[in-house]
């Protein structure tokens, strides 16, 4: 079995596609592929790292002038996690 991926997209975590509640995993990328570059970018990616902060997530850095963002969870659910990841 596949390890689930630890890269997503901004837009897909704003717009509930992606939940992260029951990420078996400890850290995650978010980025904004296909965004133009700029200050709509790194709007859409502050934005996704700030809900995943109100979840239990913690930003460990920013990339790429802040159209990436790498999170670390500060503790791993007990719960199997269920079957829908749809990242990259």
């Amino acid at each position: 079995m596949q390890p689930p991926p630890r890269w997503f997209k901004a837009s897909d975590i704003l717009s509930g596609q992606v939940q992260l509640h029951s990420y078996p995993l400890t850290f995650v990328a978010i980025g904004a592929p296909g965004t133009p570059q700029g200050l709509r970018a790194i709007e859409i990616t502050f934005a996704a790292a700030e809900l995943l902060e109100s979840q239990g997530w913690r930003v460990v850095s920013f990339g790429d002038e802040g159209r990436l963002v790498f999170l670390r969870r500060e503790h791993r659910p007990v719960a199997p996690p269920p079957a829908q990841y749809h990242g990259q």
